[in-house]
């Protein structure tokens, strides 16, 4: 769900390997936090007893890195949330998070009203993602009843 550092880290980070030698495996550490704004394109409600509720959720992001040069992502995200009686509520999904590149990053989420932030993890990749573990966590307000804005934060590992 994040995007690359800039170019010029990418480059030094491999001139570093280059340097070391054949031998070395070394993973390239990715740490960006930035501004995460969403719109819901679908929120399905269904009653299923009393106040409990299911939604299938659908939506996009886009994710600004705070640093400067670093690339900007889109994300298209799907999944579904449950309220229960009690108050508590719980949601889990996936995003295809797209590099302006054209590479991407699959993701799978996780949020609840217990969770002080939301979570994602890594689940696979393409180009120079292809292998990347880590994720991070994301919080953000609804702003109208489409539109969020918040922030985050990815830990990647690029192979």
């Amino acid at each position: 769900m994040t995007a690359l550092p800039s170019q010029m880290i990418a480059t030094a980070s491999l001139v570093v390997a280059l340097a070391a030698g054949p031998s070395v495996h070394a993973r390239q550490k990715v740490d960006e936090p930035g501004v995460i704004v969403c719109v819901s394109d679908k929120w399905d409600e269904k009653e299923i007893g009393k106040d409990h509720k299911v939604v299938d959720y659908a939506g996009r992001c886009v994710k600004v890195p705070d640093a400067p040069g670093a690339a900007k992502t889109t994300e298209e995200c799907t999944g579904k949330y449950e309220y229960k009686p009690d108050g508590s509520w719980q949601a889990n999904g996936t995003c295809l998070v797209t590099v302006k590149e054209g590479e991407t990053v699959s993701i799978a989420w996780q949020e609840g009203s217990g969770m002080g932030q939301n979570t994602y993890q890594a689940t696979g990749g393409t180009g120079r993602y292809k292998g990347v573990t880590g994720g991070g966590t994301y919080k953000y307000d609804q702003l109208t009843t489409t539109l969020f804005g918040g922030r985050y934060h990815s830990k990647w590992e690029l192979p």
